[in-house]
């Protein structure tokens, strides 16, 4: 009775702590769909070998919606982006007043994103209500544009050095 005991304490604690895991490995997206990250949340693109993580807001100085301000402000948020076991850090800067994605391209995908919520005139956002919109969109290689311009004008009669 006492080795069925520990057994079942055993397995208790080993479904436990995988189950616990499991959240820490970030969350599965796919590419051309719009996903949420809350600062600290990772995110593996399905089939890519990319992920990204939401690190931090560094700047927030948008300015409220219904506030008279000098200039509309800027929202700045870093993530990292880890793309076949190389990682780069990048500053994603979104203007304010807009309701369009911004568009950041890096290593052959681009990062459309969008961070909310959106300031209110004298309420402050604590860091753990932010949230970065992203939609990740694999960029066309470049390789087959050159190699028409080259054909083209090769049967054009023209050199091309």
């Amino acid at each position: 009775m006492r080795k069925l005991t520990i057994c079942l304490v055993v397995f208790l604690v080993i479904v436990s702590a995988v189950s616990s895991c499991s959240g820490l490995g970030g969350s599965q997206v796919n590419l051309n769909e719009e996903f949420a990250l809350s600062p600290g949340q990772l995110a593996f693109v399905e089939g890519e070998n990319l992920s990204v993580k939401f690190l931090e807001v560094v700047e927030d100085s948008r300015c409220p919606r219904g506030v008279t301000c000098i200039w509309t402000g800027r929202i700045a948020v870093i993530v990292e982006l880890t793309h076949a076991g190389s990682s780069d850090r990048l500053t994603l800067t979104e203007p304010g007043l807009t309701d369009e994605y911004s568009k950041e391209s890096h290593q052959g995908y681009e990062l459309a994103f969008q961070v909310t919520p959106y300031p209110q005139a004298a309420e402050e956002i604590p860091t753990s209500a932010y949230r970065l919109h992203l939609i990740i969109r694999k960029l066309p290689e470049l390789t087959s544009i050159s190699s028409d311009v080259s054909l083209y004008t090769e049967s054009k009669g023209y050199a091309v050095h």
